[in-house]
């Protein structure tokens, strides 16, 4: 599916164009099939941005009413309050939300004659709620922004459950290799390690489907997931088939970020307000941010709770020396700004893959750490893939329009991304490497986690990868469950104050949400 969600792609036209036909055949509308297509086309465009809804305009009102396609429960379309959506996810959504809050009122396992861990003084209320939570719920929902301190809440939560229940099968997961990478370096930082991995992989996901299901549920008492406003419908749905009676979740998450890239954006419905008082002190929303982000807190403040007003009002007043940055050009250009910054770290991250092609494999991880380092510390975002300032145009512009399709002419020190699940590898979606070696010698270095939890550093040849390209840059939605010490998006459209794309709000949100320290927004006049 595209990740480009800014502009509609060109399948949604295709797709529902056929939809469309093939429900005027086997649902023949009260008035002519072509005064319902554009409805039509707007809600298959509204699944490719992970929303089964559009808001129920008079316009769409009448059009559904007239068509006849709400009438019945085999009717395509159905109406939710000031909604309208195709029935058919919608129902889905409502069984999955149904699932989760029976599942939330199992009565949890009861524990062990032991004393519970006295709390850190360093938890606020919130955080202290949210580790208790898991002794009165079977699944809790913990919601919050950035720097709110998920992660360490997450890793207290695990302290005192295996501290109560010493036998505990817990699982971390996440739905990307790299989310699962870094929520399993944080958990690591703090313990020892626990099994850590992508959802897909739990899964058990393949050419057929998931080997994991009801016949075969997961090995696991408590099931941890991270960045779950990835998660869309069909991935839920296999998950809840997969769990175990008594296994219970801890649903971790940002509802700012975009919804993901498939149908149905489980986590935004979670933390609706006719959903989440459901779950009662389960669901938990951390406010209280801890990291000193100074002008990047403004902003993304200033757009999660304002919109674009708001966030171009808090522009304005940025200070000369923050840590955000905004620079302006022309989007038929690509920026002197990026073509400085990528000269300057190739040259960097040359330097340090220096020799890592022929360093002994019982020093690798060692000798290669400050370059890993390094190659995460950086993030480029762009919007789209193609389009002035989208990825392709990146690649072409910085590496030579020969280079960049050619892995063999990819200079030393370029950052790469596994372009898919090769499990055989260790490797996943998304995964970040970086070229070592020249000729015979050319490998690519990868840091991974395995299924126990264990981060490891392997070089592999460029041909045992099925999907590879350059990482110069990442689409946003790449980015998600990504974090880099400095961020530079690209935004090729004039920041508008009176924009009321909610798909824009959230994606602008998710890219200047992946720095830690400092952001470089680089925009159009």
């Amino acid at each position: 599916m595209s990740e480009t969600r800014s502009t509609p792609s060109a399948w949604p036209v295709a797709v529902s164009a056929g939809l469309h036909n093939a429900l005027c055949r086997r649902m023949p509308p009260a008035l002519p099939a072509a005064e319902l297509e554009p409805l039509t086309l707007e809600l298959v465009a509204a699944l490719e941005q992970g929303e089964l809804t559009l808001p129920l305009t008079a316009e769409r009102r009448h059009l559904a009413e007239a068509s006849g396609w709400l009438v019945g429960d085999a009717s395509p379309l159905l109406i939710q309050g000031d909604r309208i959506g195709w029935r058919r996810w919608l129902q889905a959504m409502e069984e999955v939300v149904e699932a989760l809050v029976t599942r939330r009122s199992l009565p949890p396992p009861t524990p062990d004659p032991l004393p519970a861990p006295a709390l850190p003084e360093t938890l606020n209320a919130e955080q202290r709620a949210a580790v208790c939570a898991l002794d009165q719920a079977s699944v809790v929902l913990l919601s919050g922004g950035p720097g709110t301190g998920k992660t360490s809440t997450v890793v207290e939560l695990l302290r005192r459950a295996e501290a109560l229940h010493p036998d505990l099968r817990i699982g971390l997961a996440a739905p990307t290799g790299k989310a699962a990478r870094r929520l399993g370096d944080a958990v690591l930082a703090s313990r020892a390690p626990l099994p850590c991995s992508t959802l897909h992989r739990w899964l058990e996901s393949g050419a057929r489907g998931f080997g994991r299901g009801a016949d075969r549920p997961l090995d696991l008492d408590l099931l941890v997931i991270d960045e779950m406003s990835m998660l869309d419908l069909a991935l839920t749905q296999a998950l809840i088939a997969a769990l175990p009676t008594g296994c219970r979740l801890v649903l971790v998450g940002d509802p700012a970020q975009l919804p993901p890239v498939g149908s149905g954006a489980v986590w935004h419905r979670l933390q609706q307000d006719d959903v989440r008082p459901r779950f009662g002190d389960g669901a938990v929303h951390l406010v209280q941010t801890y990291r000193n982000r100074g002008a990047l807190a403004t902003l993304a403040a200033a757009l999660r709770d304002g919109g674009m007003t708001a966030f171009c009002g808090a522009i304005d007043t940025l200070p000369i020396d923050g840590n955000v940055q905004l620079h302006r050009g022309s989007p038929w250009r690509l920026p002197s700004l990026v073509r400085q910054r990528w000269r300057e770290r190739l040259e960097r991250l040359s330097a340090l893959a220096e020799g890592l092609d022929r360093c002994e494999a019982v020093h690798l991880a060692t000798e290669a750490q400050p370059l890993l380092e390094a190659v995460e510390a950086d993030l480029v975002l762009c919007p789209r893939r193609r389009g002035p300032w989208g990825l392709e145009d990146l690649n072409r512009s910085l590496l030579g329009e020969a280079n960049a399709a050619d892995p063999a002419r990819w200079p030393v020190g370029l950052p790469v991304i596994c372009g898919g699940n090769q499990p055989e590898l260790g490797l996943a979606n998304g995964d970040l490497g970086v070229v070592v070696g020249r000729g015979e010698t050319r490998r690519l270095l990868f840091r991974s986690v395995d299924g126990e939890g264990l981060v490891q550093v392997q070089r592999l040849h460029p041909a045992r990868l099925r999907r590879l390209e350059p990482a110069l840059a990442l689409t946003i939605h790449r980015a998600q469950g990504s974090e880099a010490d400095r961020v530079m998006v690209l935004w090729p459209q004039a920041l508008d104050p009176m924009s009321s794309s909610d798909h824009d709000r959230r994606l602008l949100y998710t890219a200047i949400t992946r720095t830690r320290a400092s952001l470089d927004l680089v925009t159009v006049p």
